[in-house]
C-alpha cells in the first residue's frame, strides 16, 4: 500500500465542524511537505454520509462530536456507510476512553487535539491504510462469497443486525429483499456448471448495480441473494428497487459465446410494519419470495400478514441452522426491555 500511497493522491474525507480545528488540520497536513493527499472538508454527520455515498474516499478522519450526531452513534453511521475505509478520530482528551471503544469496533486510530503535527498526522494516516488494507484481505476471506465476491451469510447477518440497529436508533425503516433465480438449474443442466457460476458473478455484479452504496447484497448460498435497503422512507421506493431488479435479471447475458436468458423471483418484508423481530423478517421475506415464484416468472411480492399461513419456507436458508436467528431473537427482547417496541 506504501507505493500506492506514493504513486497516487491519498483522498481524505475530513469530518469536522469546528473552524478552528479545521485550520490547524489544513497547516499539519501542509507540515507533511507531501503533495499526494486531496482533501474533503464537510460538517455534518448528514454531509459526511451524502459525500460516502457519492464519491471515493481513501480515509476518513473525523470528530465524533458534530451538530447532528454525538458520540460513539457518529462512529457507528459512518462505518455503516464506509465499512471498507479506514477511520481515524480526532478526539478531545476527555474522548479517549470513546476512542479507545471506536478501535474495538473497527476504527484504525486515534489523535489528540493539539497534539498533532505534520509527522504524526503522515505516520497516522499511512498506519492506519497499511492496517486497513491488512484487515480487509483476512475479513474477506471469512466473510465474503468466494464466487461472487458478495458478502457471504455470516457478513449478511451482521450487516442485517446494524441495520435494525440504526433503524430502531433513528425511527427508520428497512427492507428485507429475498431474491431466488427462476430456472437457475437448467442452466447449469444444459449448458455446464462452469457456465452457471459465471451466470451467478454477473447476476452478482448487475445486482450491486441496482442499490445505493448504503444497501447490502449477498449471496446466502446457490442461486438465492439478498438485499438490505437500509433508510426506506416509502414503500414505493422498494417497489422502484424490485423492479429495476427485475429488469436486470431479463436482460439476456452473453457467457462465452452462449446467450443465456434468465428472470427472478423478489420477496421484501419491512421493517418495523410488518414485523419489529428479525428472525421473522427474515422469514417473512423468504416467505413473499416463495409466492411471488408460485405466481410465475420475473415477480415481486411483498409480504402480507394472510401469507403467513404457508406452512414451510422456500429458502434453505431458513433451515441452515444460523447462529443469526437466537441473536436476533435476543436483540429484540433487549429492544422490548429498552422500550423501543411499541
Amino acid at each position: 500500500m506504501t507505493t500506492a500511497i506514493l504513486t497516487k493522491p491519498v483522498e481524505i474525507l475530513f469530518v469536522e465542524n469546528n473552524e478552528k480545528d479545521v485550520k490547524l488540520f489544513n497547516n499539519c497536513l501542509a507540515e507533511t511537505g507531501e503533495d499526494h493527499f486531496g482533501l474533503t472538508c464537510v460538517g455534518r454527520l448528514s454531509d459526511t454520509i451524502k459525500h460516502l455515498d457519492n464519491g471515493v474516499y481513501d480515509i476518513i478522519i473525523m470528530d465524533l462530536s458534530l451538530p447532528d450526531s454525538h458520540g460513539f452513534n457518529t462512529f457507528i453511521s459512518v462505518r455503516m456507510h464506509a465499512p471498507n475505509v479506514p477511520i481515524i478520530l480526532l478526539t478531545d482528551i476527555h474522548d479517549e476512553d470513546l476512542a479507545v471503544k471506536a478501535l474495538q469496533n473497527g476504527a484504525q486510530d486515534y489523535l489528540m487535539k493539539g497534539q498533532v503535527n505534520g509527522s504524526l498526522l503522515s505516520r497516522s494516516i499511512r498506519y492506519a491504510i497499511e492496517r486497513n488494507n491488512a484487515t480487509q484481505k483476512q475479513h474477506r476471506l471469512a466473510y465474503f462469497d468466494a464466487l461472487t465476491d458478495l458478502p457471504n451469510r455470516q457478513l449478511f447477518q451482521d450487516r442485517l443486525n446494524q441495520a435494525i440497529t440504526q433503524a430502531h436508533r433513528y425511527e427508520q425503516k428497512v427492507a428485507l429483499m429475498f431474491i431466488d433465480l427462476d430456472d437457475f438449474k437448467i442452466v447449469n443442466d444444459t449448458l455446464g456448471h462452469d457456465i452457471g457460476d459465471l451466470l451467478l458473478q454477473s447476476v452478482a455484479r448487475r445486482l450491486e448495480g441496482c442499490l445505493r452504496k448504503s444497501d447490502t447484497v449477498a449471496r446466502i448460498g446457490g442461486d438465492e441473494f439478498t438485499c438490505i435497503l437500509p433508510n426506506i422512507e416509502h414503500k414505493k421506493d422498494i417497489t422502484i428497487v424490485a423492479n429495476k431488479i427485475l429488469r436486470a435479471l431479463t436482460t439476456p447475458f452473453e457467457l462465452k459465446g452462449h446467450k443465456v436468458q434468465i428472470s427472478g423471483s423478489v420477496g421484501s418484508s419491512l421493517f418495523p410494519d410488518d414485523t419489529d423481530v428479525l428472525d421473522q423478517l427474515v422469514k417473512n421475506a423468504d416467505v413473499a419470495m416463495y409466492h411471488a415464484k408460485k405466481k410465475g416468472k420475473s415477480n415481486f411480492q411483498f409480504f402480507a400478514r394472510s401469507l403467513r399461513k404457508q406452512t414451510k419456507p422456500f429458502s434453505p436458508f431458513l433451515t441452515a441452522g444460523l447462529s443469526f436467528i437466537p441473536r436476533a431473537q435476543e436483540w429484540s427482547r433487549k429492544f422490548k426491555q429498552m422500550g423501543h417496541f411499541k
